[in-house]
């Protein structure tokens, strides 16, 4: 099946895609249809731009449902409401691996020149075809992605959309917790044994 994570046994970084997991996949073909047929410009500002929601979106399903959150991502100066910023914060927080957070971060870097220059700018040039370089090339079936500096980018980073795309799915549906809830208040009285993890709500 194309799209299909692979579980293992080897780490704790890969999760067997379910029923419902395929469904959110399926709900992604219309913009990997979209992004597959677009040129450099076009393709690189939607990865960022579809990513760029999806952490956002991400952020606020794994934090308390609150005001606080929401203006902490949403809104005009948002401290969490830049690509940059959401991406460093899905690391900070452990929502990503380190090849994740690396691929995002090029795919960031690559963004910006596109975004900031009118002409002169390709997928070809000697520092964006380094940074390039540097992809993981992850595949859900642990092949390489292969193949000129489009494919690579469209092959790692459309890897890297769904992931965050059905992490989010996970977290709204209840099947991954949310943040840990470890808010303490001092006490004079010694509180109860327990071992039950609080998450927030």
């Amino acid at each position: 099946m194309p799209n299909q994570i692979v579980p293992t046994d080897a780490d704790g970084e890969h999760v067997a895609v379910v029923a419902s997991d395929r469904d959110e996949i399926d709900n992604l073909n219309r913009f990997l249809t979209l992004v597959g047929k677009q040129d450099e410009r076009a393709m690189v500002l939607s990865l960022a731009t579809f990513l760029e929601d999806t952490l956002g979106r991400l952020l606020q399903a794994y934090f308390r449902d609150c005001k606080a959150t929401r203006e902490l991502v949403e809104g005009f100066n948002a401290p969490l409401g830049t690509l940059g910023s959401r991406i460093k914060a899905v690391w900070a927080f452990g929502l990503v691996t380190e090849d994740q957070f690396k691929d995002m971060e090029i795919l960031r870097k690559i963004r910006n020149h596109f975004a900031h220059n009118w002409e002169g700018v390709s997928l070809a040039r000697n520092d964006i075809a380094a940074m390039l370089g540097q992809l993981s090339r992850y595949n859900f079936d642990q092949t390489l992605v292969d193949g000129d500096g489009h494919r690579l980018l469209l092959g790692t980073l459309t890897s890297c959309c769904i992931e965050m795309h059905v992490f989010l799915g996970r977290l709204a549906s209840g099947k991954h917790v949310k943040a840990p809830d470890v808010s303490v208040r001092l006490t004079t009285i010694p509180p109860p044994p327990s071992a039950r993890w609080r998450y927030v709500k």
